[in-house]
């Protein structure tokens, strides 16, 4: 029998506090920032504009290897997720200076109003995972439980946009199917970044 979705994120989520303060977080961190930065120069030619989430609740923070990939292409921009009132996640442009927000969440979001930010519609998101799975041939994300990047990707892909979705994850939240299968909403990752290495959906086109 699986294990209550409630409680199998909420130990995850306390299992993650836990492990940013702990000893080995900054190993595994760096570890974590090699295979993404092996990602982002494997990927270089795929990808105009990366969508990422400002780190929220000890979430991996990508800034600085995004920094300097956004810095090396004139044409390459950074996105950020805006929360909508139907339930879905709008991109925005992102540069160093530009003024951010505070959604209901408390989580820092680009302020569409402000000078020179631009909606755009990314060619790869990158998506925080509370936990993450491999299962029958695909990879999938447990998230906070409120849907924002379920509906988003469903929405973006019904009207043909074409675009690479990455979970961002440690080893170690690697989830058992046993506790945990996705439902008929969730959306499955192209790919998985973690300490380990960049785990690619072998069924992606």
């Amino acid at each position: 029998m699986h294990t209550p979705i409630h409680q199998i994120r909420q130990d995850l989520l306390s299992q993650r506090s836990s492990f940013a303060r702990s000893p080995e977080f900054d190993s595994t961190y760096a570890l974590f920032l090699t295979q993404f930065r092996h990602f982002l120069i494997q990927d270089t030619g795929m990808y105009q504009s990366i969508a990422f989430c400002w780190p929220y609740r000890n979430e991996l923070d990508l800034r600085e290897p995004l920094r300097k990939w956004q810095a090396s292409g004139a044409d390459r921009c950074l996105l950020l997720p805006k929360v909508e009132v139907d339930g879905q996640l709008s991109f925005y442009t992102w540069s160093d200076g530009d003024p951010l927000i505070l959604n209901a969440y408390g989580i820092a979001e680009p302020d569409p109003n402000a000078s020179g930010v631009s909606l755009k519609s990314p060619d790869c998101i990158l998506i925080p995972c509370v936990g993450w799975l491999d299962y029958q041939n695909r990879y999938w994300r447990l998230g906070y439980g409120g849907g924002y990047f379920d509906r988003t990707i469903a929405s973006l892909k019904q009207v043909g946009h074409r675009f690479t979705t990455a979970g961002i994850a440690f080893d170690w939240q690697r989830l058992d199917p046993k506790h945990w299968t996705p439902q008929a909403h969730d959306q499955g990752l192209d790919l998985v970044i973690t300490n380990s290495g960049v785990y690619r959906n072998p069924t992606k086109s």
